[in-house]
């Protein structure tokens, strides 16, 4: 009889923490790691300002190296662009926001960062990116560890060149030229990524 009583009570107790949590909005499908996720997904606005332009949120999704989520990347333009020739010779303002959901080492950060540039581009245009890549490099190692939730953002404008932030505080020199942005976004946007399902959805497609 105690045991019926015993499992009585907290089956019981069970039902009134599972009301609370449905009270507070915390029950439900997510765990405390997914629900982690979600706020940060939320971080990528609809809207932003760019240089007194209203730019709006042309796709999103995901960065994943070996099948762990790194952070999660918005790109903003003035009008929908649903290719990367387009994007390329639009003039701005655009900007990449990328949202951490992973802890990770700045170093790491940098060193992958540059690597996927150099990947991204031709010999000749790397050629011409030997400065902008030291320069950024040198800001990275200013930086601290990335952490869940941190923001980063880059900017860029034709003939004003690109502006690396993060948490809103600048990382290095504005990088006065606009070869550096188009490395940039063929990170994700180029003829040779990664990952194409993430690229069709910077472009505006959606899941």
């Amino acid at each position: 009889m105690k045991t019926v009583k015993h499992t009585r009570q907290m089956t019981h107790i069970m039902q009134m923490v599972r009301m609370m949590l449905i009270v507070v909005g915390l029950a439900g499908s997510l765990s405390p790691a997914q629900a982690a996720n979600e706020a940060v997904s939320q971080v990528l606005e609809d809207t932003v300002q760019v240089e007194g332009q209203r730019l709006n949120l042309n796709g999103s999704g995901t960065h994943i190296i070996k099948r762990v989520k790194i952070f999660n990347i918005g790109l903003y333009t003035t009008k929908p662009r649903n290719n990367t020739p387009d994007l390329l010779a639009s003039p701005g303002p655009v900007r990449l926001k990328l949202v951490m959901v992973k802890e990770v080492d700045s170093e790491l950060m940098s060193r992958r960062f540059l690597a996927d540039i150099r990947s991204s581009t031709t010999k000749e245009e790397r050629n011409q990116l030997v400065y902008q890549l030291m320069a950024l490099g040198e800001g990275f190692a200013r930086m601290g560890d990335w952490k869940v939730g941190d923001v980063m953002t880059i900017d860029w404008s034709q003939g004003k060149g690109t502006v690396f932030r993060s948490n809103n505080r600048q990382i290095g020199e504005t990088l006065k030229d606009d070869l550096t942005m188009h490395a940039i976004l063929k990170i994700w946007l180029g003829d040779n990524v990664a990952d194409n399902k993430l690229k069709r959805l910077l472009l505006g497609d959606k899941e």
